[in-house]
C-alpha cells in the first residue's frame, strides 16, 4: 500500500470514528442534532470548521496526528457547538452568547471555547497551571514530607505520610469551608489496554477514598492504531489531581519492585501468581492508609451508611466538583467489576509487603513517577 492509499485509509477510519463520536455526544448530552458530513482536511492552520451550507464538520489531520484524541474531541465538540447554533438556535452567530450556551450544552472545555481554527496553539497541560502561593507551599510541604520515606526508617516514613495526609485533608476542608474558587481539571491515565485490571481498580479506590479525586472509567480512541482502549480519568483540583496521579504511578511501579523482591526471596516463577500478589500489595497499602485515617480521627467510627473517610466526605459535599464531573460525563452510572481470581498465599504475601509501602518524593511531573516510567515494566 503506497503512502497516499495508507493516508486515505486512516482518514476514512477517523471520519467513521468521528461519526460515532457525534452520535455518542448527542446521546450523552441529550441533544438532537442531524448527522453532518465529516471531512478530514489537510489544513495545518485551521484545526476545525463548521460549514453550514454543506452541513460539514472539517477536522484537520494535523490535529489528529499531532495531539491526543482528547484534544481532537474538544476541537470536534467546538464545531458541534457551531452546528447547534445553526440547527437548534437557527442563527449564524459566531462566538457570541448563543455559542457559549451551545458549548454548555455539550460540555466543551473552557480552553477550547475561543479556538478559532486559524492557527494551532499550544495545548496547556494542567500541570502548567499557576498555583497560588499558599497552595504551592502546601504541595512543597507534602513533597518534603514524603521525601523522608527515602530514609529507610519505617516509623519516620509512617509519620511523614501521616502528616502529609493531614496537610492534604486540611487544604480540602478549608477549601470547602471557605467556598474558595478553584480550577477543576482532569488527567487521563492511558495504558493502551482493552481492559482495566482489578488491581488498577483497587488503586483507584485508594485515590478516591484517601486522595480527594473522583475517578471515572472511560475509553479513548487511538488514531494511530484505529483502536479504542479503556482509560482512567482523575477529576479534581489541580493540587489533588497532581498528587493522585503521582500516587497512581508510584503504586504501579512499586508493585513491580516488590514483586521482583518477592521472587528473589521465594524463587518464584517469572509470572506465576503475579496478579494475586499485586492485589495483595494494594490491599496492604489500603489498610495502612485506613489505619492512618482512623488515628487522625481518633478512631471515631463513621455513621452507618455514611462516608468512611474524609476524602469521600469532601467529594460528596463538593458541588463544584460534581458539576465539573457532570460536564465531562453527564450520563455516569455505577459499575461493579467482577471479582478477581486470586491465589491466597501470594495474595497474603502481597498484603504484608503492601503494608510496608511508603511514598517517595515527587508530586509534580518533573519529579518523576509519571507514565513514562512504565515503559520498561512488565504488562502481566
Amino acid at each position: 500500500m503506497n503512502p497516499v492509499e495508507e493516508e486515505t485509509k486512516f482518514q476514512r477510519a477517523w471520519a467513521r470514528e468521528l461519526n460515532r463520536e457525534h452520535e455518542a455526544i448527542c446521546w450523552h448530552y441529550r441533544v438532537d442534532l442531524p448527522r453532518p458530513m465529516i471531512e478530514i482536511s489537510n489544513s495545518r492552520r485551521e484545526w476545525g470548521a463548521w460549514a453550514a451550507d454543506s452541513r460539514t464538520i472539517r477536522i484537520s489531520a494535523a490535529v489528529i496526528k499531532g495531539y491526543s484524541w482528547d484534544v481532537t474531541l474538544n476541537v470536534f465538540k467546538h464545531e458541534m457547538a457551531h452546528q447547534i447554533v445553526t440547527d437548534i438556535f437557527k442563527t449564524a452567530e459566531g462566538h457570541g452568547p448563543l455559542f457559549a450556551r451551545a458549548c454548555d450544552m455539550i460540555g466543551v472545555s473552557e480552553a477550547f471555547r475561543g479556538l478559532k481554527g486559524d492557527a494551532p496553539r499550544r495545548i496547556r497541560d494542567f500541570r502548567d497551571e499557576q498555583i497560588d502561593s499558599e497552595n504551592m507551599r502546601m504541595l512543597d510541604k507534602v513533597r518534603k514530607l514524603l521525601s523522608l520515606a527515602r530514609s529507610g526508617n519505617e516509623n519516620e516514613a509512617f509519620l511523614a505520610m501521616q502528616k502529609a495526609n493531614e496537610l492534604i485533608e486540611k487544604y480540602n476542608i478549608d477549601r470547602i469551608a471557605h467556598d474558595r474558587a478553584v480550577k477543576f481539571v482532569y488527567a487521563i491515565i492511558h495504558h493502551k489496554k482493552k481492559r482495566i485490571e482489578n488491581y488498577q481498580r483497587q488503586i483507584c479506590l485508594i485515590l478516591r477514598e484517601h486522595f480527594f479525586v473522583d475517578v471515572v472509567y472511560s475509553s479513548l480512541y487511538d488514531p494511530a492504531g484505529c483502536q479504542t482502549y479503556r482509560t482512567i480519568e482523575l477529576l479534581g483540583t489541580v493540587e489533588n489531581v497532581s498528587i493522585a496521579e503521582y500516587v497512581y504511578y508510584f503504586l504501579m511501579n512499586q508493585m513491580e519492585v516488590l514483586w521482583k523482591a518477592h521472587q528473589r526471596r521465594n524463587s518464584a516463577p517469572a509470572s506465576r501468581n503475579k496478579r494475586s500478589y499485586r492485589l495483595g500489595v494494594i490491599k496492604g497499602f489500603h489498610e495502612k492508609l485506613d489505619r492512618q485515617a482512623g488515628e487522625r480521627r481518633g478512631h471515631v467510627k463513621p455513621e452507618a451508611g455514611g462516608p468512611k473517610t474524609m476524602s469521600v466526605l469532601v467529594l460528596t459535599e463538593d458541588r463544584a466538583l460534581s458539576a465539573f464531573r457532570k460536564m465531562r460525563f453527564p450520563r455516569l452510572w455505577a459499575s461493579r467489576s467482577a471479582g478477581a481470581r486470586i491465589d491466597h498465599g501470594t495474595f497474603q504475601a502481597g498484603i504484608n509487603d503492601g503494608k510496608e509501602l511508603i511514598l517517595h518524593k515527587g508530586i509534580q511531573h518533573q519529579d518523576g513517577y509519571q507514565g513514562g516510567l512504565l515503559a520498561g515494566s512488565s504488562s502481566d
